[in-house]
């Protein structure tokens, strides 16, 4: 199971790596830029479903597909809470949000982290997370 969680991540992680690269990380970039309203509601309905107790794998087989990479989250950590703690920001192509987020370990631990969430929109959606 451990090997599946790890292996699935890796494959994400790559993915995930693969399209921010070739997004472009700079302001001379030629790709589409996305869209700051259509980033805004994927990054609270990828946080919403974690909240409410979805397993990351469900979320990602939704129409239209959304690719997430959350280490806390593919690990079965619980989010209990979560504040964004600034405006969004652009990010070359994509959007870039700053969010406290308040977890559960699989030990019922409590701890707090900043993270970092790069949103693409086009051409597929993408939730990469990054701690901060």
């Amino acid at each position: 199971m451990m090997n599946s969680i790890l292996s699935r991540y890796v494959s994400l992680s790559f993915v995930g790596f693969v399209l921010f690269m070739s997004s472009g990380c700079g302001a001379a970039s030629n790709g589409p830029q996305a869209d700051s309203n259509e980033a805004e509601k994927t990054v609270k309905l990828v946080l919403d479903a974690w909240k409410s107790g979805e397993k990351l794998s469900d979320v990602t087989m939704r129409e239209p597909g959304i690719v997430i990479n959350d280490m806390d989250w593919t690990l079965g950590h619980k989010l209990v809470s979560y504040k964004p703690s600034s405006e969004a920001r652009v990010a070359g192509n994509d959007m870039q949000y700053q969010v406290e987020l308040e977890l559960k370990s699989p030990k019922g631990r409590i701890v707090k982290k900043q993270a970092i969430y790069h949103i693409s929109t086009t051409p597929q959606k993408l939730v990469l997370r990054q701690d901060g």
